[in-house]
């Protein structure tokens, strides 16, 4: 995978960053608990990113996110989650953000087997409601212009700060995954 193909999913983890899908004030007092898996072409071995959502009594939140990858330092050098905010900052993207935002907002108004227009004429199709670590979302997908298919899994039935699932295939080939593997509720 090269670099316009990288710049492109870094774009697409960071937009799920900057397009969280849940606001702090949507978890519930006590400690929320995610893991997702990261792995793809041009990160050496899979890498864990934990994130504990608590909140306390006096409406604050207490945030802790970690990630866990090995190899070497040419791999580790750019972590996929972490990484990807430097590389994209310093690089840009031709991500389409507002096609991602548009579908997280209206989430729980999309419906099963039915497509959907976005901006950048994307059209995604929702596929399906489907079980990602423990949270009930709705999956779907779109092509973009390079030809790419990305799947998308949204949460639907509790708060998931980032995206349960983001998949990239090129043809028959998966060429970068996000998924939540864990999910604990308070």
């Amino acid at each position: 995978m090269g670099k316009p193909v990288l710049l492109v999913l870094s774009g697409l983890v960071v937009g799920s960053l900057a397009l969280a899908q849940a606001d702090l004030a949507d978890f519930p007092p006590g400690t929320t608990s995610m893991v997702w898996q990261l792995a793809g072409a041009d990160l050496g071995s899979p890498q864990t990113l934990r994130l504990e959502v608590t909140g306390l009594e006096d409406g604050r939140y207490r945030v802790v996110l970690s990630v866990e990858a090995e190899g070497t330092p040419e791999e580790l050098g750019m972590l996929g989650f972490l990484g990807s905010v430097a590389f994209v900052q310093s690089t840009g993207t031709d991500g389409d953000l507002a096609a991602l935002l548009t579908l997280i907002k209206r989430r729980e108004q999309l419906a099963v087997g039915e497509e959907y227009a976005l901006p950048g004429g994307i059209i995604f199709l929702v596929r399906e409601t489907a079980d990602i670590g423990g949270v009930t979302c709705l999956l779907g997908e779109y092509q973009t212009e390079e030809g790419r298919r990305v799947e998308l899994g949204l949460a639907l039935s509790d708060p998931v700060y980032f995206l349960p699932l983001l998949r990239v295939w090129e043809g028959e080939e998966l060429t970068f995954e996000w998924l939540l593997r864990e999910y604990g509720r308070p």
